[in-house]
């Protein structure tokens, strides 16, 4: 090759060179153009790290992370978690106003969605979830086959906090004969199997005695799925852990658990089979079996379920109810308890409202309740500070949506921040404080002001919000009229543990017998001896 060819060959490479050198300068400052404009659309929020968004500087549980981060950026900000943004909601009407709009009714993708493929009410979404969700609120659970339906109610969860209460009173004289009394009772195991049964009894017709081995292992399976759903949050926000054994083996037991739990009531529903009547359905299961059968006979299965398996949507429906009216109720009952723990002074004044209201011959019923407002204010109080779930249930927008001039991209992960909303000083004087007089006017009549939101807002507000509260009420005035309850040692803590709730660490409290007549002429005409009662509730 001649003096000359070398000179152009030399030419040529350096001007590819040079040509791809600037190709890719070009490239990449497009890039970082529209991703800084990108970042500029976004709500207003830390900056995180490559991979890792901000994961690796929470320091505190998610809510409170989330709670300082509000206070730091306002009533909406953004947050990288690992690969996926998440869209944090601080403000009530901002919320409302979002939770409104039909794009913010999705669910995130998460191991849980993929576990349960789209079944049920909690992790689906669209055309199935509307379906679904206007069934179960047409049928009021199953209570519209009884009659009246608030008397329905009322007499399900009166049942059961007969047999709550009958419970403790056993379990405390059972410590005070075995010399024990200074140890207390743990009040979730007696709380436990009456909730459950209250939402068992509404929906399927099925209830569980006081210390029953088949309810210890059903109870078992959610407390289990409970746990191992904590440990799937990493998994969301860092795809690629799935990959370790160890999380492997939480998807794996995940999955074992769902299958014991469709199996459970999936034996209901087979007894329900043998015995339907369609025309004197007895629950919710029934009437979904009706609704089956119906389907299947004009052939509009597919379009009513969306191609899913009816049963297996029935089964998953049951968990799902189950799950979220059980834990829920629970829950807000233990932190209440705490609080009265921790306040006497205002456990005094609900139990002298009691003695004023009620008398001490009988039990608090839903009539008494108008006339109840301190210790429904308590109730509430112990709702807003603390709540069950703090960061309620996440939503997704299945779409590009315009808020407060930001854009939410996506598949956005966006969270309701319930515990902002109920901390916020500027609505609430003092919130840490426990004090159940912000939900009472100077009359003493009971308010609920617009910022207090625990059953969430929108159209995937909590269900059975009506029912919850009915079970709170009744549940909690009634252990206190004929209860006094202790701390045993210091006063429980207020931290507890955040998983699919925040639920208080264990704790066991003294029982005081109060007005045990009224445990025992309860919902009688005639007052039965004690151990009529015993053989009737125990």
């Amino acid at each position: 090759m001649g003096v000359t060819e070398q000179l152009i060959m030399f030419v040529l490479e350096q001007f590819t060179f040079t040509t791809a050198v600037l190709f890719f300068t070009i490239l990449f400052f497009i890039y970082i153009t529209k991703y800084v404009l990108y970042l500029r659309t976004l709500p207003p929020g830390p900056t995180g790290i490559p991979i890792f968004g901000s994961l690796l500087s929470f320091k505190k549980p998610f809510h409170l992370e989330m709670y300082d981060f509000a206070q730091q950026y306002g009533k909406l900000m953004s947050v990288r978690m690992g690969s996926q943004l998440v869209v944090v909601i601080n403000d009530v009407n901002l919320l409302k106003k979002a939770f409104s709009q039909h794009e913010f009714t999705a669910r995130p993708k998460s191991v849980l969605d993929s576990i349960c493929q789209g079944y049920g009410l909690i992790t689906s979404d669209g055309a199935l979830w509307k379906s679904q969700r206007s069934f179960i609120h047409k049928h009021k659970f199953g209570l519209k086959f009884w009659g009246n339906i608030g008397d329905q109610m009322e007499q399900r969860v009166s049942h059961e906090f007969l047999c709550c209460l009958t419970a403790i009173h056993n379990g405390s004289k059972y410590s005070e004969d075995m010399g024990t009394t200074n140890l207390g009772i743990d009040p979730s195991a007696y709380l436990s199997c009456s909730i459950s049964n209250v939402i068992c009894s509404i929906i399927m017709s099925t209830r569980f005695k006081h210390g029953e081995e088949r309810f210890r292992q059903f109870i078992q399976f959610f407390d289990e799925g409970f746990r191992l759903f904590k440990l799937t949050g990493v998994m969301i926000f860092l795809p690629f852990v799935k990959m370790f054994p160890a999380m492997s083996e939480v998807c794996n037991k995940l999955k074992k658990n769902r299958e014991e739990l469709l199996n459970f009531v999936a034996e209901i529903i087979e007894e329900h089979k043998r015995s339907l009547d369609s025309k004197s359905p007895r629950d919710l299961v029934d009437a979904y079996l009706l609704e089956i059968e119906k389907t299947r006979e004009n052939g509009t299965t597919e379009e009513v379920f969306q191609s899913k398996e009816p049963e297996v949507q029935l089964q998953q429906v049951l968990v799902d109810l189950f799950s979220a009216g059980f834990e829920t109720v629970k829950t807000t009952l233990l932190w209440t308890i705490i609080h009265m723990l921790r306040n006497p002074e205002i456990k005094r004044k609900v139990q002298e409202e009691l003695e004023r209201v009620v008398g001490g011959n009988r039990l608090p019923c839903l009539d008494d309740m108008s006339r109840l407002n301190y210790s429904r204010a308590c109730i509430y109080e112990s709702m807003r500070r603390s709540l069950a779930v703090p960061l309620g249930t996440t939503h997704s927008n299945n779409r590009p949506v315009s808020l407060e001039g930001h854009t939410i991209p996506e598949n956005s992960h966006v969270i309701p921040n319930l515990y902002a909303i109920h901390m916020d000083p500027e609505t609430w004087e003092n919130p840490e404080e426990y004090n159940p007089e912000r939900f009472l006017d100077s009359e003493g009549n009971l308010v609920k002001p617009k910022q207090f939101i625990p059953f969430g807002t929108g159209q995937r507000m909590c269900l059975g919000d009506k029912l919850a509260e009915t079970e709170l009420q009744l549940f909690f005035t009634s252990i206190l009229h004929v209860f006094d309850i202790e701390s045993i040692g210091d006063a429980p803590s207020l931290d507890g543990n955040l998983g699919a709730t925040l639920t208080p660490t264990q704790f066991n409290v003294k029982f005081v017998e109060r007005n045990l007549d009224a445990l025992i002429s309860a919902n009688t005409k005639a007052k039965p001896t004690y151990s009529q009662f015993m053989r009737t509730y125990g």
